[in-house]
């Protein structure tokens, strides 16, 4: 890792604290409520046979159905 932590930037609990001074600790706390009682959306798993064949070909699977070949025409 080559990040550098800088020690002078304030730390959460200076945010913490301007949220607060700025809209009281009432709203503050019942953001943090709505924000963590919410429901998070659950992805839905997609199924083989629901993806196109342009994507079963990028993730290496065979298409669904097999195209007419050239000489068949």
């Amino acid at each position: 890792m080559n990040a550098e932590l800088r020690s002078d930037l304030p730390g959460p609990a200076m945010a913490v604290r301007a949220l607060v001074a700025e809209y009281g600790a009432v709203r503050v706390v019942l953001a943090l409520v709505r924000h963590l009682a919410g429901r998070r959306a659950l992805a839905r798993r997609i199924r083989e046979t629901e993806l196109s064949d342009h994507i079963r070909r990028d993730i290496g699977l065979d298409p669904r159905t097999q195209g007419r070949r050239y000489w068949e025409l």
